[in-house]
């Protein structure tokens, strides 16, 4: 309607869709898209404020099933502890001890490489010494 006089004014009505393409979710815990069955869990009305809503893929749900029946805590608290437990083994940002060997194999090269060095140069003034040492005066 337009204002004030009261007529209405027909505009063109859209059909179909309206351009928009099919958005895959992304998993709250490995961030994998997921195209179909997503699996969709909110936290029960007692855990403590605020409460959470998470979308999972078949994977992270069934790892998170096996998370809640192997914990003995019976605390509306339960899903998120366990979507922790879950999330600090399969999330992308998770701590992994293997990036850690990465950085302990470089540091073993570097102080191999010194060793060498070392080795070398004492060699070397071990040489010196020997050549000092033939040489008549």
């Amino acid at each position: 309607m337009i204002p004030g006089n009261g007529v209405t004014v027909a505009t063109r009505r859209e059909t179909g869709q309206k351009g928009r393409w099919y958005k895959p979710r992304r998993c709250s815990i490995c961030r994998a898209f997921i195209w179909v069955h997503t699996i969709a869990l909110k936290e029960p009305v007692g855990a403590p404020e605020p409460l959470q809503e998470w979308i999972l893929c078949k994977p992270c749900h069934e790892a998170l099933l096996v998370e809640i029946h192997r914990s003995s805590i019976r605390s509306p608290a339960r899903l998120r502890i366990a979507m922790g437990l879950v999330a600090s083994e399969r999330s992308p940002k998770a701590y992994h001890v293997h990036r850690h060997l990465g950085e302990q194999w470089e540091f073993q090269r570097e102080f191999t490489w010194f060793v060498w060095l070392l080795v070398l140069f004492g060699l070397l003034h071990l040489v010196i010494l020997v050549i000092l040492l033939a040489v008549p005066k």
